[in-house]
């Protein structure tokens, strides 16, 4: 692997190993637990509000992750720090398939959760930096074809696992994530004389607090959290809707998860190259805008066909933080994207947090798809304002 490793440049190795990081610690560290939740419930592993606290876990510990970045870098360097965030998820996924009941569980998705969160921050920002003129795109959308690898193998191989037992399919998602950590082990021992460590040195000190934020980094900001509520719906709702709204077998329901994990993989890599031709302000009003109109189409105006482009436009959603990561890049420059891009993946959390809750206790209590949906559909359609607000693009600069 050294010699094939020395054939690859510097910028295409850290993003293959921010991908097969994120593969283990977003991928299947948090969208393989949506599929198992029926299995853990049937088998009484977990109680129904039970499995809705161990989902909460992750959600929380994602929080404490981004929290706890600058406490890391001032005791290591952030390559010390990704290789120890992916070998405790790998450890924390295997240890999910232990049955050892509900404290158990919260204590695995906790950590997936803390650890998903440093490695997001740390492997984006390492990523970015060191991307060459140009690729800054293409470099951001193969690292986060990882999130879309994790859908498309959750989607896809877990149903298929589950009908042979949990156990397997926590095996299942174990031995895919030890693929993953093995890459990501390779990808972060990348060094060369040109390669822009993050993290480090002055680096260390570039957390910027938001009053020191220029107006498109705090754009920037609010657009990230706006896209995280845009996400609830589909996150939580759309096999439901699909099975109990339009009455659709669910194999069928399936299948357009299936669809979505499609959207993932493919639409990750085609927003991050679309990025580098438009320009990376108006690729992210076109994906905000595309997603706007993906969740709230087959609400309105139903159909098999509004259901197909719904599902790969809407789960084509990790290309927008390749894309989003790509703009805060260029606005805050190499030295200080990773202050803005922790507060970005701080946005996150606290989106998936307040939309999360909020947007589950209103249909709890009306029992409307449409209004949650059009809901998410206008906090795309807001991301998609501040996007087409952002100055233009700075222009590249040789790393």
């Amino acid at each position: 692997m050294t010699a094939f490793g020395a054939c690859i440049p510097v910028w295409v190795r850290t993003a293959i190993g921010a991908q097969a990081t994120l593969l283990v610690g977003m991928g299947l560290g948090r969208f393989s637990y949506s599929p198992m939740v029926p299995a853990l419930i049937q088998s009484g592993a977990l109680s129904p509000p039970e499995a809705g606290y161990v989902g909460a876990a992750n959600l929380g510990g994602y929080l404490v992750g981004g929290l706890a970045v600058p406490w890391l870098l001032r005791r290591s360097d952030a390559f010390a720090i990704l290789r120890t965030c992916l070998i405790l998820s790998f450890i924390a996924l295997c240890a999910s398939a232990v049955p050892a009941g509900f404290v158990w569980l919260i204590a695995c998705r906790g950590v997936l959760g803390i650890t998903v969160a440093v490695m997001m921050i740390l492997a984006i920002a390492t990523v970015t930096a060191n991307a060459p003129p140009g690729r800054l795109g293409q470099a951001a959308g193969i690292a986060f074809t990882g999130v879309g690898l994790g859908i498309f193998i959750s989607a896809a191989a877990l149903p298929f696992l589950l009908d042979r037992g949990l156990v397997w399919a926590w095996i299942g998602a174990a031995a895919i994530g030890a693929v993953g950590l093995v890459l990501g082990l390779w990808g972060w021992s990348a060094r060369s004389r040109a390669f822009r460590p993050v993290g480090v040195g002055s680096q260390t000190q570039s957390i910027p607090r938001p009053r020191r934020m220029n107006t498109d980094a705090i754009r920037l900001v609010i657009a990230q959290g706006l896209f995280s509520v845009g996400l609830v719906p589909h996150s939580i709702y759309w096999v439901d809707y699909l099975v109990r709204e339009l009455n659709w077998s669910m194999a069928e329901g399936s299948w357009q998860w299936t669809l979505f994990g499609v959207g993932a993989v493919v639409g990750t890599v085609a927003w991050g190259r679309l990025a580098d031709r438009i320009g990376f302000s108006h690729a992210l009003a076109a994906v905000f805008a595309s997603l706007a109109l993906g969740i709230a189409l087959p609400l309105v105006a139903p159909s098999l066909a509004t259901v197909i482009f719904s599902s790969l436009v809407v789960g084509a959603q990790p290309g927008l933080s390749a894309v989003i990561a790509g703009r805060a890049q260029q606005a805050m420059g190499s030295g200080s994207m990773l202050g803005l891009w922790r507060w970005m993946v701080l946005a996150v959390g606290t989106g998936q947090m307040v939309g999360g809750y909020g947007l589950v206790a209103l249909f709890n209590g009306r029992g409307s798809y449409l209004e949650v949906f059009l809901i998410g559909s206008a906090a795309m359609l807001g991301g998609a304002i501040l996007a087409l607000g952002l100055g233009k693009d700075r222009p590249p600069s040789s790393p």
